[in-house]
């Protein structure tokens, strides 16, 4: 496997409202299921304890993601063991864009961009300019940031993605620790 690669998701970008206004929809449901109860945690931070599959139930479009995200990662993989992933929602204002953090003890970690304004992602070997549609899938583990290229006010919105594999879960105790909290994996068809 390649370190990363970029697949544009046409689906997305000929449907961008309706993608914002379910994303919209997805972080309410999130704070009035989580928020109020763990002090208004962010939905990027509380990303362990649900899948944002789960909060976009009933968006056609939503489906049309999971079901195409479920193809990528089989295609990346190129096998068929079994895979779990868990997805999050990233709903930032300006000041809120994530610094420096990895995702380590994962086999694939990623990201699509529904709404990112003019900004970049950056590793610490390439940057990613995030456009409406574009898929990020790549190894895990890979320190990023993100930059703001331009000002911007509303939300920035992308949904971030991890998968593992049961190694990663019986081999690693920071994992089999850690998913004594995460509820938020759901197997890969």
């Amino acid at each position: 496997m390649k370190d990363y690669e970029l697949i544009d998701l046409q689906f997305i970008k000929d449907n961008k409202e309706e993608f914002i206004k379910n994303a919209i929809l997805a972080h309410e449901r999130f704070v009035f299921n989580y928020g109020k109860t763990f002090n208004e945690m962010s939905s990027t931070w509380f990303y362990k304890y649900y899948n944002l599959a789960t909060l976009t139930v009933g968006c056609p479009l939503y489906y049309k993601f999971y079901i195409e995200l479920q193809k990528i990662i089989r295609k990346t993989v190129n096998d068929d063991r079994p895979l779990w992933f868990q997805s999050w929602l990233n709903f930032h204002n300006q000041d809120e864009v994530l610094n420096w953090h990895h995702h380590p003890f994962c086999l694939l970690h990623g990201y699509v961009s529904i709404d990112p304004k003019k900004t970049e992602t950056q590793f610490e070997n390439f940057k990613i300019i995030n456009e409406i549609g574009k898929l990020y899938i790549g190894k895990s583990g890979l320190k990023h940031k993100v930059n703001v290229l331009e000002p911007f006010k509303g939300k920035r919105i992308t949904i971030a993605f991890d998968v593992i594999e049961e190694k990663h879960i019986n081999n690693n105790p920071t994992i089999t620790n850690n998913l004594n909290v995460n509820t938020g994996f759901i197997p890969v068809n």
